[in-house]
């Protein structure tokens, strides 16, 4: 900045700024610290200062001090009473700075001809050099959860070199009215993913009732492959209607968020087990294809109980040091949050299972087009089918592990995005049924000939039934013949 210049400017607040912001912005309005002139603040109220050191306008860039990336750096006014929320964005907005101060270290200096305006960090987004006259644009952080980061947030850089600054408070300002600007549009959005996704554990559990029915009800389909079926079944019920309870008891009710009642950590334990147990019963699926021909080559009958301590007993162990460390190291109200790594405790083993699956299936279907084309030909297409279904399920149920960091940036590709994460993640329970029951041929062939025999049944019935009729109403009319001529001639007699 030019000599002389105020060192201090401040952000716009947001149309539709929180208390969550304000809180912040007070809090992190700090003293000088170990790293200099630099000071964390965060210019989330007119008027808030942020110090930095100048930046030369000939170029000349004098070295930035930087804050360290941990907690530290940050005074709180009673560690044992702030939110986990609000360490995170605290921290969030102190690792943002702190990378910013490294890339205007590193950056070369401004070399085009005419007035620019300085780098800087304006206490939320970095920006570079720019023109004068220009605006300068970028995408909004993502600090709150009311933030869009696809939407863009402006600097505009004056005629005369200098950052444009608010007419009432005479601060640098930058525009972020965009971020938050929570349109109908974005309400109408948050809706339908909302009700979609009650919707998709709805059909769920519906469909997979329906599917454990017809295993259950009809033994000729008992055998162990549906047998791990039934528990994968299991675990998509007991995993969608603990989402339902989480969606419907504590996402609504704000009140019961403040609380943090036990139980809505409980029900989310479960909630993070169950969602285990659905992928880790899809890797004893893989694990049953892969024994079964490539290891036993299509032997008939394993030992299940090591799959029962996989599907359901594994799980427990990432979900719970995932609960111990939830409690100890980011013990937010009711768990709510994602802002946290402490997820990859459970999702990390899920995406290992999820791998290790793909690869056995892969083997699998490498064994039956290889070594068995031409031995065993009728139980290689039978193979190939059961391996079908569990090669076309497992891609698309891990799917969002891959593709998940990668959101597009454009509003109506992010739009779409959106929709299909959350079908393939809501939606789950639907398309394990269809796939592995209603799809099934064996499943299929079984209830058509339940049909057929219903069918033929019926209509047994039917004809049973209408002989029975005309039985009776022949066995009825001879029998009425002589009373009515005995009544006949007693009145006849009568007369006479």
């Amino acid at each position: 900045m030019e000599e002389g210049e105020e060192k201090a400017y401040t952000t716009e607040q947001p149309s539709h700024s929180s208390n969550e912001k304000k809180k912040i912005a007070v809090e992190t309005k700090g003293k000088k610290d170990d790293w200099g002139s630099s000071k964390i603040a965060s210019p989330l109220e007119m008027g808030e200062q942020v110090w930095e050191e100048p930046v030369s306008r000939t170029g000349e860039l004098k070295e930035l001090r930087m804050a360290p990336s941990f907690p530290t750096t940050i005074s709180y006014a009673d560690p044992t009473l702030e939110s986990m929320e609000y360490s995170v964005i605290r921290q969030k907005i102190v690792d943002s700075q702190f990378k910013c101060y490294e890339r205007m270290n590193r950056a070369p200096p401004y070399k085009k001809k005419g007035l620019y305006c300085n780098r800087t960090w304006d206490g939320w987004l970095c920006w570079d050099d720019t023109p004068a006259g220009e605006n300068a644009d970028q995408n909004c952080p993502d600090y709150f959860q009311d933030f869009d980061p696809t939407e863009i947030a402006t600097k505009y850089c004056e005629k005369t070199g200098t950052w444009f600054r608010h007419p009432e408070t005479n601060r640098t300002w930058s525009n972020y009215t965009r971020c938050n600007s929570f349109t109908n549009e974005k309400r109408k959005m948050v809706f339908i993913v909302y009700y979609m996704t009650i919707v998709g554990h709805i059909l769920s559990v519906v469909s997979l009732l329906i599917s454990l029915g017809i295993f259950f009800h009809f033994k000729s389909l008992s055998c162990q492959r549906i047998t791990l079926h039934k528990n994968l079944f299991c675990s998509y019920v007991l995993n969608s209607l603990f989402t339902l309870a989480h969606l419907i008891a504590v996402v609504p009710d704000r009140e019961l968020v403040k609380k943090d009642p036990i139980s809505c950590k409980v029900l989310q334990f479960f909630h993070q087990y169950t969602m285990g147990c659905n992928y880790f019963w899809m890797l004893c699926e893989g694990i049953y294809l892969h024994t079964l021909i490539v290891v036993a080559v299509f032997a008939e009958e394993q030992r299940l109980h090591w799959y029962y301590l996989l599907g359901w007993g594994f799980p427990l162990v990432p979900a719970s040091i995932h609960a111990v460390a939830r409690a100890r190291y980011f013990n937010d109200k009711c768990w709510i949050s994602v802002d946290t790594y402490l997820l990859y405790i459970v999702h990390g083993p899920v995406m290992a299972a999820l791998l290790v699956n793909f690869f056995f299936l892969l083997n699998i279907v490498r064994v039956l087009v290889t070594k068995l084309r031409d031995t065993h030909r009728a139980e290689s297409n039978m193979y190939m089918k059961a391996v079908r279904a569990t090669l076309i399920l497992v891609p698309l149920l891990g799917i969002q592990f891959v593709i998940f960091p990668w959101r597009p940036e454009n509003k109506l590709a992010g739009e779409i995005y959106d929709y299909i994460m959350h079908i393939l993640m809501h939606y789950q329970g639907l398309l394990v049924a269809i796939i592995f029951c209603f799809f099934n041929g064996e499943v299929q062939g079984t209830l058509k000939r339940q049909w057929m025999q219903y069918k033929t049944q019926w209509g047994q019935r039917r004809r049973d039934h209408c002989s029975t009729r005309s039985t009776s109403y022949t066995a009825t009319s001879i029998t009425e013949v002589p009373v009515y001529l005995n009544h006949h001639d007693s009145n006849s007699e009568h007369l006479n």
